[in-house]
């Protein structure tokens, strides 16, 4: 029966992009599109109207973002299930994505049957991310761990940038220089510099403390 489907509202600023998800999305006999939004305030809008149980975003739409509209979406409608379909996996829309709520992150080449029953896990109260984007999150986020220093190191790199030599650091910090030399070739991979001089500007420009 119509009334036991799946409730589904669109919102993609791109016109031919939305209406071939609407002909994929109600094909299948879960699901029935009730709306189609332009833009993110759309969507906001046309859930409130529509009180749909599941939101599919684009994540970069005029007005308001996908993450945007998500966030306003949910804390109106905690419940409310919502799924980010876009071209873009780099780490910071994924990362944006999950923060804002997003119970799924899907890529627009995903198969068209891998699309439903990724739908339908989400509606079944799970969340569903693509494992490509997931991977270009972690390696982001293992990277900035990468560039957290220890306060050992940032007193380093503080000595480092008023221009000591390894014997003057070694003095300062009570180590022996060789120990100095192999954390410099720490903090030079750490920081993917590669000089001792482009190292000093680093924590020049991030402005570290001494």
């Amino acid at each position: 029966m119509m009334s036991e489907k799946i409730r589904v509202l669109l919102a993609d600023d791109h016109p031919i992009m939305a209406e071939g998800l609407k002909l994929a999305v109600n094909a299948w006999e879960e699901f029935e599109v009730v709306g189609i939004a332009a833009d993110g305030q759309q969507a906001v809008d046309m859930f409130r109207a529509l009180s749909p149980d599941l939101v599919i975003l684009d994540m970069q739409m005029p007005n308001l973002s996908g993450p945007e509209a998500v966030r306003l979406i949910r804390a109106e409608c905690p419940g409310v299930r919502t799924v980010a379909l876009t071209t873009f996996d780099d780490a910071e829309t994924v990362s944006r994505a999950m923060e804002a709520g997003c119970n799924g992150f899907l890529l627009k080449v995903i198969e068209p049957e891998k699309l439903r029953t990724s739908l339908l896990s989400v509606m079944g109260g799970m969340n569903v991310y693509d494992e490509e984007a997931m991977a270009h999150l972690k390696q982001s986020l293992r990277r900035r761990a990468e560039t957290e220093f220890s306060p050992r190191e940032l007193e380093m790199l503080g000595y480092i940038r008023l221009g000591m030599t390894n014997a003057e650091i070694a003095g300062k910090l009570k180590l022996r220089p060789g120990t100095v030399k192999n954390m410099i070739s720490l903090l030079l991979s750490k920081t993917g510099c590669i000089s001792r001089a482009q190292l000093a500007g680093y924590a020049t420009d991030k402005r570290l403390p001494d």
